[in-house]
């Protein structure tokens, strides 16, 4: 290698380490690899003609598939829930979060959770006390996080609510707090729930409160999101390793300790989750996401018979820090 390529290899390898989550995708192509190495594929030595730029396209080529490919087997077709059977939602409103286990997904709105099956009918539904921004589900239990808006409803003032329930939405255990909170998410022994200090009108900002399995305080942490968004942390999921924020304004890939920050190209605002190996049959990380059908609630309410609320999820595959969608056609993905 020339002293160039010397320079540029050195370039890449220092961006890598640095920051390999920004620069997860930077390829570094070595000029043996894109040249013959008897010169044919150049007029001069230097400059490629056609049968050298056939050479270039060809090494390109195998790098850009390689980024691009999805490694998820099978393909996963979206699950769109059956006509009127969340018609909840034309009062409820959007979904606001959700997450799942092998038994189903679990979706929040305003006015409680729908349990649905992997093929999209409704299995349970739970009423819920105040608006359930989101949920999680971790060994066995469903985690919600609650703004409670009503004073009545309050404890002794408090406006937000934790609560734990089980599979079959039996309550094991609450913590009321006296800020009000949003997106949820568990990672190993930490709960990690959004909070949302400063409502509506744009602010880098997003406040996170940390609480153990027994839901004890750990405390609040400001994690400055590099971009503005609106309210807190919308939604929240992980993947083992990382959490993810999905917010009014961006997503975010967040590290446990709250202290890096990486903008993410996912839209996740009403609900995500790391979907079961077992359910998505692949060795890779899938998420699911939630898309709303039929102009969401804003179209529900106008005509409920003929556009009744219905969900779509669709599935993605986290890799190398970017979500891939893996639907097994351009066909799967609907006017939303």
């Amino acid at each position: 290698p020339n002293k160039a390529s010397l320079f540029i290899r050195g370039v890449v390898e220092k961006l890598k380490k640095e920051n390999p989550v920004k620069w997860a995708n930077l390829r570094h192509l070595p000029a043996e690899r894109l040249y013959f190495n008897d010169g044919e594929g150049t007029i001069d030595r230097c400059h490629p003609n056609d049968w050298g730029m056939m050479k270039l396209s060809a090494e390109m080529t195998k790098e850009i598939r390689k980024l691009f490919k999805c490694s998820a087997t099978p393909k996963m077709s979206s699950v769109y829930t059956v006509p009127h059977e969340l018609d909840m939602l034309i009062k409820a409103g959007h979904i606001q979060g959700a997450c799942c286990s092998t038994q189903g997904i679990y979706l929040s709105h305003q006015l409680g959770i729908a349990k649905i099956s992997w093929e999209g009918k409704l299995l349970k539904t739970m009423e819920a006390p105040a608006h359930l921004g989101d949920i999680a589900y971790a060994d066995g239990k469903i985690y919600g996080a609650f703004v409670v808006r009503d004073e009545k409803q309050r404890k002794n003032g408090m406006r937000g609510l934790v609560r734990v329930w089980d599979e079959d939405f039996k309550l094991l255990a609450e913590k009321w707090v006296p800020e009000s909170l949003d997106g949820i998410t568990v990672l190993g022994d930490t709960v990690y729930v959004g909070v949302d200090r400063w409502g509506l009108g744009k602010h880098p900002l997003c406040s996170v409160k940390r609480l153990n399995l027994a839901l004890e305080d750990l405390g609040n942490a400001d994690v400055d999101l590099g971009f503005k968004i609106d309210f807190g942390v919308q939604t929240m999921s992980n993947d083992g390793k990382n959490l993810y924020f999905g917010c009014y304004g961006g997503t975010a890939c967040v590290s446990p300790d709250l202290t890096r920050v990486e903008k993410v190209d996912f839209g996740c605002s009403e609900g995500f989750d790391l979907v079961p190996s077992t359910v998505a049959k692949c060795g890779g990380k899938i998420f699911f996401v939630v898309r709303a059908m039929g102009g969401n609630m804003q179209g529900w309410r106008k005509d409920p018979i003929n556009n009744p609320p219905r969900i779509r999820l669709d599935f993605h595959e986290l890799k190398d820090g970017r979500f891939f969608y893996i639907g097994k056609s351009s066909g799967d993905l609907p006017d939303a």
